[in-house]
């Protein structure tokens, strides 16, 4: 499927997998939408195998974690009040 990516402000150590979050992704994937960011409600695993999605870690300066995650997007989520 898809490669996404994330910021996390804490170090990767502590990330909390398999837990209902809503967070920022940004879609990786080539093309004209590369970088879009959205929110979404997601499930993340260390384990890059057990959800569909990729999940490429950033800490908080950018600095990439070089081992990828699995992610599983549950919905989008629309953060912005409509009329803004």
């Amino acid at each position: 499927m898809a490669t996404w990516d994330t910021f996390i402000e804490k170090d990767f150590a502590s990330m909390e997998e398999d837990v209902e979050k809503v967070v920022v992704i940004r879609d990786l994937t080539p093309g004209r939408t590369k970088y879009r960011s959205t929110y979404a409600k997601v499930k993340v695993s260390k384990d890059p195998g057990k959800y569909p999605e990729t999940l490429r870690v950033r800490l908080g300066r950018g600095q990439l974690i070089e081992s990828p995650c699995s992610m599983q997007i549950l919905e989008f989520v629309n953060v912005i009040p409509k009329g803004l």
